[in-house]
């Protein structure tokens, strides 16, 4: 591994770190958390899940999916569905309303990123940063199996 790889690397890591955190800060009136947002993207994102399997993608605990899935629950933002092979397992789906909760985060997101891009970047700039977005993708999708 190269000093210049690394170097880049860790600049990278903070940089992303630090938008995330700027974009999370925007959805400050949302009555959601951020562990509550996540789960609802999940849902849109996968469909129906089990508990457990929303646990492994957030990487938290039973027992933290379990209380994150009941506020959504109580909220009429998720419900449940009694799995068709076996009964003792449920299925969490998003509803209407959990739907509409997530496009309106991403929207406020969107909205302050779209400003701020369009405020500190010339046209030039906003291109390089188009033309970097497939290698992001690229780095995100990756899973240590193909290079």
């Amino acid at each position: 591994m190269s000093k210049q790889t690394q170097e880049i690397a860790a600049k990278l890591r903070s940089t992303v770190t630090r938008l995330t955190r700027q974009l999370r800060k925007q959805n400050v009136s949302s009555e959601f958390s951020n562990a509550e947002l996540l789960t609802m993207s999940l849902l849109e994102q996968h469909g129906k899940l089990l508990s457990t399997e929303l646990a492994e993608m957030e990487r938290v605990s039973k027992q933290a999916i379990s209380q994150i899935i009941n506020r959504l629950f109580d909220a009429h933002c998720v419900e449940r569905f009694p799995s068709d092979d076996d009964k003792r397992k449920i299925h969490i789906g998003l509803t209407k309303l959990g739907e509409k909760h997530i496009i309106a985060s991403r929207k406020i997101k969107e909205e302050w990123l779209v400003k701020t891009m369009e405020k500190i970047f010339s046209e030039e700039e906003i291109n390089l940063i188009q033309a970097f977005l497939p290698l992001l993708t690229r780095l995100v999708e990756y899973n240590g199996t193909r290079v």
